[in-house]
């Protein structure tokens, strides 16, 4: 009887020692999370807007360096000139590119051609001093809300630029909160390639970026940076 008592403790513990183990173990996203596991069938590219923020724009690369995201950087030109050393941290990072998101920020449709050429321009200028190539420096622009007529494009052309803009507008800017950011993105993220609009400088898309990452990572998107939509890209991983 005492020996079937002992046994039967020692399968107790036995028992214990098993289930204390299991709940220690990493959880389920991080096993998952494992890129080269993966068979791509969508590309995604974060695209990020109106930096570089002398606190956000760092945050947001360290968490894409995190899980080894790519992403894209549009960048205005007068914020490039008040925080260099974020641009050239930026670019160090072998993952992110940038593109010209205008000097001034200006709705460029109420500018004259002019106008248009210096804002265009004098952004090229400012990415061309920090002499990365343009594997790292696009030859892209975003006009700022998106404003954009002929004129801009006529004016762009002649610098060589060409726009990108983006299939899926999340409004972060508004500071929706995490739930509706992140509602947004699962709903209009469908298509098999995607160009995601976010902001540098709103809190809660840089306290929401993990949980993006996931998302799309689960829903099968490989992450590639904007020039790889536009120019194309062999989905097999």
């Amino acid at each position: 009887m005492k020996k079937s008592f002992v046994i039967r403790r020692y399968q107790i513990i036995i028992l214990f020692t098993f289930l204390m183990i299991s709940l220690n173990k990493s959880p389920a996203y991080e096993e998952k999370f494992d890129p080269d596991r993966v068979k791509y069938s969508k590309l995604v590219a974060l695209t990020f807007d109106d930096g570089p923020h002398p606190y956000y724009t760092l945050e947001l690369v360290r968490i894409l360096n995190k899980y080894n995201i790519p992403a894209t950087f549009f960048f205005v030109g007068k914020q490039m000139k008040k925080y260099p050393e974020i641009v050239r941290f930026v670019l160090s990072n072998s993952k992110c590119k940038v593109a010209n998101h205008t000097y001034s920020h200006k709705n460029l449709t109420c500018l004259s051609e002019e106008n248009i050429f210096e804002d265009l321009y004098e952004t090229n200028k400012i990415l061309r001093s920090f002499n990365y190539g343009n594997d790292k420096i696009l030859q892209f622009f975003r006009p700022p809300g998106g404003n954009f007529n002929n004129k801009v494009i006529e004016v762009a052309k002649t610098l060589n630029l060409q726009m990108v803009l983006w299939s899926v507008f999340t409004n972060d800017h508004t500071n929706i909160s995490k739930k509706e950011l992140l509602t947004k993105i699962n709903k209009y993220c469908r298509d098999e390639k995607e160009i995601i609009l976010l902001h540098s400088g709103i809190a809660n898309t840089l306290n929401s970026l993990e949980d993006i990452i996931q998302s799309l990572y689960l829903k099968g998107y490989k992450f590639v940076t904007v020039d790889e939509i536009i120019y194309g890209e062999n989905f097999s991983s």
